[in-house]
């Protein structure tokens, strides 16, 4: 099925909830864009993707997170501070997970078929580097080994994207960050 075949059927879906109505709108926009291997956002759909992404996720649903993996494309630099934009819904939101203040980069950033995990310091504990796209699902996972301070990795089987990743072990996440992929 095409891309304006889903679009369509998108379209003739009814929503009543905001919820709905914010995936509704992610999936049109994605499939009038990535969908159709088109790289770049009309100014409507700038201003819908950030309405979106600048809700509590709690409120407006998985499509904000969808929307700011989409708005990352055109500014990957803009944060996001969910403890704040849910307070005024009366949602309190938590860490699950302590950052433990290590420094970890990616580099070549953009990166094309191979890119070095680089941290602050050797592990000690077991690690692991996980990679996930733009949606949040994972699609690269490596154990780290211990008493180095960097892992060189391969990016070929990533598609040219930008990818979210983080460095986690037993007593948390030490590091997170973003990494380009292009060919």
């Amino acid at each position: 099925m095409s891309a304006n075949n889903v679009q369509t059927t998108n379209s003739g879906i009814g929503s009543s909830e905001l919820i709905e109505e914010n995936q509704k709108s992610v999936n049109d926009i994605y499939l009038a864009t990535i969908g159709k291997d088109v790289d770049m956002f009309t100014a409507n759909q700038t201003a819908a993707l950030l309405g979106i992404a600048g809700q509590c996720p709690m409120v407006g649903g998985n499509a904000v997170f969808k929307a700011r993996s989409l708005y990352w494309l055109i500014d990957d630099t803009h944060e996001f501070d969910d403890a704040l934009l849910c307070v005024p819904h009366g949602i309190i939101v938590k860490r699950l997970t302590e950052q433990l203040g290590g420094k970890v980069s990616v580099v070549p950033n953009p990166a094309s078929d191979e890119a070095t995990l680089v941290l602050d310091h050797n592990l000690k504990e077991p690690f692991v580097f996980v990679v996930f796209d733009a949606l949040g699902t994972e699609v690269l996972r490596h154990a780290l080994p211990t008493e180095r301070s960097r892992f060189a990795f391969s990016t070929a089987s990533l598609a040219p994207a930008l990818y979210h990743y983080q460095v986690r072990g037993p007593s948390g996440t030490i590091g997170d960050g973003k990494i380009t992929i292009v060919r």
